[in-house]
């Protein structure tokens, strides 16, 4: 079978496309036939060494999200079928979303809706289980909490609007100015080239861009607010506001993927439509990915979608 393979930290041209073996199922596990598997920002990190420390061994397999048919079973599963559709975020770093089959943990796994398409599915897990955790668990939102979402059009940002809004949050999204029609999910929505002066205005911020563009609106935040990024790029508090800023990291949670690919498929939730490129083409997407502005992309695969 089919994989994308790092040999070696680098550019987007060190993603080498390969044979590799196919994988067996080991206990607990199930093999995956990946009809499509979505691309992050984190995953570049992964390929060009910034993360390298979570990367147990050379060579390995990137990405996180999934989406395929079951086609075996390991020891110890029950529940599932051969030919079962599922969606799942992958936490193991190394053994990753880029091939054509992959033994995940069935614990990493839910059934992906009638009417979600695997495209759509394959661009859920990261971003989705990322913003309800991130809303619910890291900054515990709840009724009536002012809410600064920086960067709210991308994948996790509009999906962070929605968590916080389901939980009665005043949401207010902060976007580029050229990015203001296609807010959703959020009650205000400012201009990231305006200067935005409303002092201890808000409660929390939730921030995936990092950097100097989020330490701006630290003078928006209450005093003994918190501001939690999932950006790279730290946010520096060097006027030494009275304000905690902490970094989100997900971890693997079936619940919150389900609700997040069942409020899709509803309708109640709404995402961009992803960009789909052939797995083949990994490089030619992680050009546009690090290039910005072109939305989720999904690699698919030969296996029948």
């Amino acid at each position: 079978m089919k994989a994308i393979r790092v040999h070696t930290f680098g550019g987007p041209e060190n993603l080498v496309y390969e044979d590799v073996p196919e994988p067996k199922p080991g206990f607990g596990e199930v093999v995956i036939a990946v009809a499509a598997a979505g691309i992050n920002p984190a995953d570049y990190k992964f390929r060009n060494g910034m993360l390298a420390a979570a990367v147990p061994k050379l060579p390995f397999v990137p990405g996180m999200d999934i989406a395929g048919r079951v086609v075996s079973l390991g020891k110890g599963v029950s529940g599932w079928k051969v030919g079962d559709r599922v969606m799942a975020l992958l936490q193991l770093m190394g053994n990753g979303a880029y091939q054509e089959q992959v033994a995940v943990p069935v614990e990493w796994c839910t059934l992906t809706p009638d009417q979600l398409d695997d495209v759509t599915a394959a661009a859920l897990p990261t971003p989705a289980v990322t913003a309800f955790q991130w809303i619910e668990e890291g900054l515990k939102v709840g009724p009536g909490v002012k809410l600064l979402v920086v960067g709210a059009v991308g994948a996790v940002g509009r999906i962070a609007c929605f968590a916080a809004k389901a939980r009665g949050a005043h949401v207010t999204a902060a976007v580029r100015r050229a990015q203001m029609p296609d807010v959703v999910h959020a009650d205000a929505t400012i201009a990231l080239e305006d200067d935005f002066q409303a002092a201890g205005y808000f409660d929390a911020i939730a921030d995936t861009v990092g950097g100097e563009t989020a330490a701006r609106f630290l003078p928006s935040l209450k005093a003994g607010g918190t501001l939690s990024t999932v950006a790279t790029d730290p946010v520096l508090n060097p006027d030494g506001y009275d304000v905690t800023i902490e970094f989100f990291a997900n971890h693997a949670d079936e619940v919150m993927l389900k609700r997040a690919a069942v409020a899709v498929a509803s309708g109640e939730l709404s995402i961009a439509p992803p960009t789909t490129m052939p797995l083949r083409k990994a490089t030619d997407a992680h050009v546009v990915l690090e290039r910005g502005g072109a939305g989720k992309i999904v690699l698919v695969t030969e296996n029948p979608l």
